[in-house]
Order: structure tokens, then sequence, then C-alpha cells
């Protein structure tokens, strides 16, 4: 049984899973092991889009495409074949996520870090880089729109509702979506660049 296509849908919801568990039963480890959980999921997401990057190199080898695959025309197309079906996904989340972190821990500097917990700042960043694009941006609405409900029942008035333990849930609610419905939509291909 050839296990490759599971590493990454598995993956996405097990490291959510740990964190959120974390956050609940072991919040002096989750605050040591944040930063390493980001950096080690986006090696294991990058390595993977390499790997899936080579093989389709070697079946394009060996398939009709393999007199055009030497020529100049041809690696454009490999690499944009492999950039599209393989690296996009997260490598647009990456970025996005990184830019969110700087700016959302610039910004929280600057008002005397009262909006956000010490980890939370990876844990959104780890949000956005594990749903992939375009699965983030309904992953943030999906994160707002529960905090606004959570607002409405269960907030008194003039208090905030922090939005900690809402990061990975939401995460795993998006990737779940996505890969059993969003995902087979032909609107959701409209997303993707």
């Amino acid at each position: 049984m050839n296990v490759m296509p599971y590493i990454i849908p598995v993956s996405t919801i097990v490291i959510p899973s740990i964190v959120f568990f974390l956050q609940f039963q072991k919040r002096e480890l989750l605050l040591k092991t944040i930063k390493p959980i980001f950096w080690l999921t986006a090696l294991l997401l990058f390595s993977y889009a390499g790997i899936l990057s080579y093989f389709q190199y070697q079946a394009f080898q060996s398939g009709p495409l393999s007199y055009t695959i030497g020529t100049v025309d041809g690696l454009k197309y490999f690499f944009s074949y492999a950039r599209f079906h393989f690296w996009n996904t997260y490598l647009v989340s990456f970025i996005v996520a990184l830019l969110l972190f700087w700016v959302s821990a610039y910004l929280d500097k600057k008002r005397g870090q009262v909006h956000f917990e010490h980890d939370e700042l990876y844990i959104i960043a780890l949000g956005i880089l594990i749903t992939g694009y375009p699965a983030f941006l309904f992953y943030i609405v999906l994160v707002l729109l529960l905090a606004a409900i959570s607002s409405a029942l269960l907030v008194k008035k003039n208090e905030r509702l922090p939005l900690y333990y809402f990061w990975m849930p939401s995460a795993i609610i998006t990737t779940l979506l996505v890969a059993l419905w969003a995902g087979n939509q032909g609107w959701w291909a409209s997303f993707r660049f």
C-alpha cells in the first residue's frame, strides 16, 4: 500500500490535534515546543512537495513528455506544473503565516503585549500554514465567526473573548471541510493560481 498520498492529510489533522491537546494539558510544554513544531511542520510540508516534484519529474522523463522535458520550454512547463500542483498551497500559506506573525508581533509589542498569549502567534501561524492556500482564508473567517457566536452567547457586555482556544479546532475543521467537501467542488479551483 502506498502511504505517500496520506502523509500530508493525516499530518494536517494530527499536528493541530496535538497542539490543541497541549494547550489544555501541557501548557508549559507547548510554550517550549510550539516554535519547533511550526518550523518542523514547514519542513515536513516542503519536503513532501519536493519529493512529489521529484517523482513527477521522473514520471515526465519516462512518459510521452520525455522528449520535451530536457528542453528549456519543457523545464519551464515542469516547474510551473510542480509549483501549481505541489508547492503553491503551502508556499503561499507559509509566506502569509510569517507576514501575519511578524505584523501581529510588532503591533502587539507596540501595544504592551495584551492581545495575544505568548505562544498564540505561533499557533495562528501554524494554523495558517497547515490549512494551506486558499483554505487559510476560510480558516480565518471560521475563527472570527466562531468567536462572534461564542461572544454573543457566552460573554457579558464589555468583556473580551480570547481566541486562543479557537485557532487549532478551526484549523482541523477547515482541513476536514477542504478534504471531504470543498476540494472536490468546481468553485474551489477558482481560488488557486
